[in-house]
């Protein structure tokens, strides 16, 4: 009769392990994380493109605009890689 009461124990804590890997180390499929760098890059070099020295702006928002676009590009490489 333990045995019948163990089982469904077992079978709890295995699902609650399972839940957790899950919700610990996810993983996307192969578009999901094309689209997500492409779009995290692509936003990355627009401001990047905004903070060159012949773009209109005060060199204090060009600044802040470069350091967005490199925040961007390591999030977009950071994507991919994980």
């Amino acid at each position: 009769m333990s045995s019948s009461t163990s089982s469904p124990e077992l079978r709890n804590a295995s699902a609650e392990a399972t839940h957790v890997e899950l919700h610990q180390n996810p993983k996307d499929c192969l578009a999901c994380r094309v689209i997500g760098t492409v779009a995290l890059g692509g936003v990355g070099v627009y401001a990047l493109n905004q903070s060159r020295a012949h773009a209109p702006g005060s060199v204090v928002g060009k600044r802040i605009m470069a350091g967005v676009g490199v925040c961007f590009l390591v999030a977009s490489a950071l994507r991919w890689t994980k």
